[in-house]
């Protein structure tokens, strides 16, 4: 398949696959006598296993150090390795965003429940002295 047909149905845009080609993410595609690249149906799984690391969080050097131009030298233990590293940054990443999400909603209820007769600038003083106060223990 030329390169717009490996495009099309991988979802990534040809001048990125050039790009993965050029930083040897992607195997040099062969040539054909009109100068046009050849893929093959290997590149197209390597092009949906590259977006699939990029989608949990995986940089394009992280999947390159993981992913071999030649599938069958994988580094079992490397990528096990790798792998679990990235399910801990992940379980961080949802305890910290659980958090901020927590602190919003608080942010949110303290700006709502304002006295009735306190103006919007008062509650904003109200609010910083409290977070404010709240920062300090």
């Amino acid at each position: 398949m030329n390169i717009s047909e490996l495009s099309n149905l991988s979802g990534v845009n040809a001048p990125t696959i050039r790009y993965y080609e050029q930083i040897k993410l992607l195997p040099k595609a062969e040539r054909l006598s009109n100068g046009y690249r050849k893929y093959s149906e290997e590149d197209l799984k390597k092009l949906f296993l590259i977006k699939q690391a990029q989608q949990v969080g995986f940089s394009l050097d992280e999947i390159k150090a993981l992913i071999p131009v030649n599938v069958t030298k994988w580094n079992h233990d490397l990528l096990i390795k790798t792998l679990t590293e990235k399910i801990t940054e992940i379980t961080a990443m949802q305890k910290m965003l659980a958090e901020n999400k927590q602190n919003l909603i608080a942010l949110t209820e303290s700006i709502q429940d304002k006295p009735m007769d306190m103006s919007c600038e008062e509650n904003a003083n109200r609010l910083m002295n409290i977070y404010y106060d709240e920062s300090e223990n």
